[in-house]
Order: structure tokens, then C-alpha cells, then sequence
């Protein structure tokens, strides 16, 4: 069976989610169990989507999400926005690979 997202490492704790298909119920829970165990930073590779594609489920994933960049599609900021209620890592948007790497290895 296929997923919808790769997950491979970058380096040393930070894993690169690459986005590769539309996401099933299937991979929803998975995700949902990987943002739940993981430790690390994930780099969020949205290249060849678009952000309405993806931007539900980042936003529905977003309380879950360890220190997080995103790049490769055009995202609007505000699905990031969450309540200060919350207890949750950082996670931006960038243009860039490479911007996203450099904000993630600060972190």
C-alpha cells in the first residue's frame, strides 16, 4: 500500500515529510500517530502541491506538530495561527528549502 507522504531523514534530528499524494483517512491516522511519538524537526516538503490542497489537514495537524518549516507551496500564514492555549512547537512557512533548514538548525 502507497502513503501520501515520505518520511526521510535530513540529518542528525531534523526528518524531511515530503507531501506525494492526496491523504487518505488511512494517512491521516498515521500521521496522527507519527506527530504524536516524534521527537525531532520535521522540514515539510509541499512541493509539486498546492496550499489549498494541503492547508486543511496542516491546519487540523497543526496543534500536534513538532518544531516544523514548510515550504514548497504558497501557504497562507493563518492556518498556522493557533490559540496561546495551547502547548505547542514553533512552525513556520518559508519560500525556500533552504531558509527552512537554516530556521530549523536554530531551533
Amino acid at each position: 500500500m502507497t502513503t501520501a507522504f515520505t518520511l526521510t531523514p535530513v540529518e542528525k534530528g531534523i526528518l524531511r515529510c515530503r507531501h506525494t499524494a492526496p491523504l487518505t483517512p488511512e494517512d491521516v491516522r498515521s500521521l496522527a500517530n507519527f506527530f504524536h511519538d516524534y521527537r525531532g524537526k520535521l522540514l515539510v516538503d509541499l512541493t509539486g502541491t498546492t496550499g489549498e490542497e494541503c492547508a486543511r489537514h496542516i491546519k487540523n495537524f497543526r496543534p500536534m506538530m513538532p518544531a516544523t518549516a514548510i515550504f514548497g507551496a504558497e501557504l497562507n500564514p493563518a492556518i498556522l495561527e493557533i490559540p496561546d492555549s495551547y502547548y505547542t512547537q514553533e512552525v513556520k512557512y518559508f519560500k525556500t528549502e533552504t531558509e527552512a533548514l537554516t530556521w530549523l538548525r536554530e531551533q
